[in-house]
């Protein structure tokens, strides 16, 4: 069987990458709706799905056997919609701030 470098590190870690991504995507799509609506209304809810966001793609990086070099290209692209601490950012909005 051929390393894929998306696949989880270890075949036990499939359920969990596959919860990582659900929730990202999941919360890709309620903070897209929030900003629709009105940005500055919903700013704390908006800041937590951030939050959350950055919690997913980092753990994706760890999970994934590619590391950062191998998450999702959505997950590259993502930036944060107001300011966030560079700690709690993954390190690839880092880079772009």
């Amino acid at each position: 069987m051929a390393s894929n470098k998306l696949d989880p590190k270890h075949e036990s870690q499939k359920i969990v990458m596959r919860t990582v991504d659900s929730v990202f995507y999941r919360s890709i799509r309620e903070r897209e709706k929030l900003i629709g609506e009105d940005a500055k209304l919903h700013k704390e809810k908006i800041m937590t799905l951030d939050l959350n966001i950055s919690m997913c793609i980092k753990k994706r990086a760890k999970l994934t056997k590619g590391g950062f070099n191998y998450i999702p290209e959505c997950m590259w692209s993502w930036r944060p919609y107001y300011p966030i601490d560079n700690k709690l950012l993954p390190k690839i909005a880092k880079a772009r701030f």
